[in-house]
């Protein structure tokens, strides 16, 4: 004698096709010709029994039968509203200015960060994370490696600073002068997140200013211990005895006269 397989169950959510449907029409049409006086509910705890399939989907399926004598297909394709269906451009502004909101705190504005205070915020509307992400690219931000180099963004005065260094600098090489280089750098003792949100529509700092945003994330504050390390040097490599290498302090205070 064959071994019979035990009756498996439909996955939840998944829909039932078309054959199953005709399935459970067929067997409550054949519960009905054995007895008479059978009801909806009695049947449908035999065919899921029967089937495999959930008492709900059943009764769905013997009550559209009843109704229009007939069954439909189920719809495989799922229709999913993109951000562009749910935000207008007005609400893509509000998100634009959540982004600049963490830079103004003076904090990364990651993804979860982006996703939390547009879910909070009670004027817009709710957003999946992969759609905040599309909707970010469509809004010009980009995801990259964050640099202390900023000349596009740095004030006026300072490009006028650098203009005045690079004509005194070409004036000294002429002259045949030795010059030496002298910079400085910390290490930060904290995390530091090496990749950030940009905002590219963000031409200047007056382009922000104007439009009440920020000109993006700015360099770590340097909370909790770091080290500095400064040196000096020419073109005949670094001056003997120039490295300066301490772990920073506190900043005194200045005592009042």
């Amino acid at each position: 004698m064959a071994n019979v397989s035990p009756t498996t169950k439909n996955p939840m959510g998944k829909p039932i096709s078309s054959s199953q449907r005709i399935m459970i029409v067929n067997a409550y049409k054949m519960e009905l010709r054995k007895n008479s006086d059978l009801t909806v509910r009695d049947a449908r705890i035999y065919i899921s029994k029967l089937l495999g399939v959930g008492q709900r989907t059943i009764s769905n399926v013997i009550s559209e039968y009843n109704s229009k004598k007939t069954v439909t297909s189920p719809c495989k394709n799922r229709t999913k509203a993109s951000f562009k269906e749910k935000f207008d451009d007005m609400q893509m502004n509000a998100v634009r200015f959540h982004v600049h909101s963490f830079w103004l705190n003076k904090t990364i504005p990651t993804l979860d960060k982006i996703l939390t205070a547009v879910n909070n915020d009670e004027t817009l509307p709710e957003i999946s994370r992969t759609n905040l992400y599309r909707m970010l690219k469509f809004m010009d931000f980009v995801y990259t490696k964050q640099s202390r180099n900023s000349a596009l963004l740095k004030k006026d005065e300072i490009i006028l600073w650098r203009r005045r260094y690079l004509a005194d600098i070409r004036k000294y090489r002429e002259e045949g002068r030795h010059i030496y280089y002298l910079d400085e750098t910390w290490v930060n003792a904290g995390d530091f997140t090496s990749k950030t949100w940009i905002d590219k529509t963000i031409k200047s700092p007056r382009d922000a200013f104007l439009r009440g945003l920020t000109t993006g994330s700015q360099n770590p504050s340097g909370k909790g211990k770091r080290l500095i390390v400064l040196h000096i040097g020419s073109e005949e490599g670094f001056v003997p005895g120039g490295l300066l290498c301490f772990e920073s302090k506190k900043r005194p205070t200045t005592a009042k006269k």
